[in-house]
């Protein structure tokens, strides 16, 4: 109930609100999923004697305004990133993150990780080489994209944006994401704090964005900002986009199953007006739409509130190898998200474990 009174700036029943409100789990969860600010939202529609304790929501607000100097700054250096990297004539693409964040109703509010640029292969390590003179860190690079630390904010350098896992639908996703990167006029074009940006076609990012949900799901969990963010991006172009292509696409991708539970948790329960939804749910889809949800309740962001999950071990490869036998009796166990990923996906991820070994170790030969 905050989390959708902050997502739409409507007042919520106060009578709702009183002394047997456990506020300090309510701040506990927002913390979890990722979506602190937007419950603070929410709170500020209450009358004042039914917020959080003083010390509790003065600890809320102090979280607000970190997440937003964090936006800020994070919008300062994504104008920087994507001067240089026009510099060297890419077309840098915008994705997720401070992008999808422009679809809020206050956008500073909604809870920033890195930035993430897709900037294809042709000048994906020229882009590499500019950044890493000012880096102080970089993680091992994966087959996506390079990760470093540059002017104190994370940059993700996409030479892949996202993969599919099965061979024969990642090909057509590839294809389909070169159309637009090779033709910039179907890129739509998003202002940040006064930095003009591109970012892919609504009718592709809707999908994109589900499906990148999807696939952290499948490998580790997601939280309420995930399911937020598609939600507020369906919103925010609703009536501007060909839902009838976007629902091609969820077809195409095998992701007409996740599209419905999620659209099901955006309107039944984050009050999303069902006629911006691309396609449809079902009755029978709200069994699963109440599984999904619950289990985001449970994990939180990215699995890391799971109480019930093992601690990973140390050492490399034990470590490698706990990420795929999780992957696998995950993927088992939630594979009515999305049955064909889920099949295809720790296949997947054994081979790019196994390319990235191999690159690793013969690098510089």
């Amino acid at each position: 109930m905050l989390l959708r009174a902050g997502l739409w700036g409507t007042p919520i029943d106060a009578s709702l609100f009183g002394t047997e409100t456990d506020w300090t789990e309510l701040y506990r969860l927002a913390k979890a999923q990722t979506v602190t600010a937007i419950l603070l939202d929410g709170i500020q529609t209450l009358p004042a004697e039914c917020r959080p304790p003083r010390a509790l929501y003065l600890q809320w607000c102090s979280d607000l305004m970190v997440i937003e100097e964090k936006n800020h700054k994070l919008n300062r250096e994504l104008a920087n990133v994507v001067e240089v990297a026009r510099r060297i004539g890419a077309c840098p693409v915008l994705v997720k993150g401070q992008g999808v964040a422009q679809c809020y109703r206050e956008p500073l509010h909604r809870q920033s990780g890195d930035i993430d640029l897709y900037i294809g292969g042709e000048k994906f390590e020229e882009l590499n080489k500019i950044l890493r003179s000012e880096a102080t860190f970089e993680e091992e690079e994966t087959y996506k994209h390079t990760t470093m630390t540059w002017h104190d904010v994370t940059i993700e350098n996409h030479h892949v944006l996202i993969s599919l896992s099965s061979p024969f639908m990642n090909r057509k996703l590839q294809r389909r994401i070169r159309q637009w990167h090779d033709n910039p006029a179907l890129l739509r074009t998003v202002s940040v704090e006064g930095c003009q940006v591109y970012m892919p076609p609504v009718e592709f990012d809707v999908v994109y964005v589900l499906l990148h949900a999807v696939l952290h799901f499948l490998n580790e969990g997601i939280g309420m900002r995930h399911v937020c963010d598609w939600m507020c991006l369906l919103h925010a172009y609703a009536g501007k986009f060909d839902k009838s292509q976007t629902a091609a696409l969820l077809k195409e991708f095998g992701l007409t199953r996740a599209a419905r539970l999620f659209g099901a948790i955006a309107v039944e329960y984050l009050g999303l007006p069902a006629k911006d939804l691309p396609l449809a749910y079902r009755t029978q889809d709200l069994s699963d739409a109440q599984w999904l949800l619950s289990t985001i309740l449970q994990e939180g962001n990215f699995g890391r509130y799971d109480t019930q999950r093992k601690k990973r071990p140390k050492g490399y490869w034990r470590s490698k190898w706990y990420t795929l036998m999780r992957a696998i009796t995950r993927c088992i166990e939630m594979r009515r998200l999305s049955p064909n990923e889920a099949f295809w996906y720790p296949i997947a991820l054994t081979q790019h474990s196994i390319r990235a070994q191999w690159k690793k170790r013969t690098k510089g030969r």
